[in-house]
């Protein structure tokens, strides 16, 4: 991975890493074009030093490419907004239950609502928004981690044998693309990132 970066002046960095799981999140030109295509299955086939009787061992690995999600800068846009006063109620003495300082906020594309009850309209209004951006912008996270998971899913399709997409043979230093069914000896370029052999 590392090796790979470097040969296309590109920057990698472990951000998480676990049993039998390594995030990395690369950046530089042309990060999103090198790896597009790598998502999905790879057959890796080799014979480890360990083996004394020459058995050939296949292993799968799944990759999933996912575009970096930027910090947060959630604002709601006014016109999705329609806010309402009315009577306050309970406990605040005749004030509150005489005057429209109660606040109800709508964001209206997600239908949240949020009800404000107290003596101040202004600090209600203020802290009604407050709310209001904090629920909207938590259902905003949520559908994205949906989404997230729905490519990753897609991408890696549980992780079993079928729909590889390239296998990479290092007994017989070949390896073969399964979309283009291109194939090709120079497995140590392939691994140098020359994808364009496959394809």
């Amino acid at each position: 991975m590392f090796s790979l970066c470097d040969e296309h002046n590109l920057k990698a960095t472990t951000i998480h890493q676990a049993k039998g799981k390594v995030g990395f999140q690369v950046s530089g030109k042309g990060a999103a074009k090198l790896f597009s295509r790598e998502a999905g299955k790879h057959v890796v086939q080799r014979c480890p030093p360990t083996e004394n009787k020459g058995r050939r061992h296949t292993s799968t690995v799944t990759v999933s490419v996912l575009a970096l999600v930027p910090e947060r800068e959630f604002a709601l846009n006014k016109r999705d907004i329609e806010t309402k006063t009315q009577r306050g109620h309970g406990p605040g003495g005749q004030h509150q239950n005489k005057t429209d300082s109660a606040v109800r906020m709508v964001h209206v594309p997600t239908g949240t609502t949020v009800f404000v009850n107290g003596r101040d309209q202004h600090a209600n209004r203020r802290e009604a928004r407050r709310i209001l951006e904090s629920r909207v912008a938590n259902i905003h996270d949520s559908v994205q981690r949906s989404q997230r998971a729905k490519a990753k899913r897609e991408q890696v399709d549980g992780g079993g044998r079928g729909n590889k997409i390239r296998t990479y043979n290092f007994i017989d230093g070949r390896a073969v693309d399964h979309r283009s069914g291109k194939k090709t000896s120079k497995l140590k370029q392939v691994m140098k990132g020359r994808f364009d052999l496959l394809t």
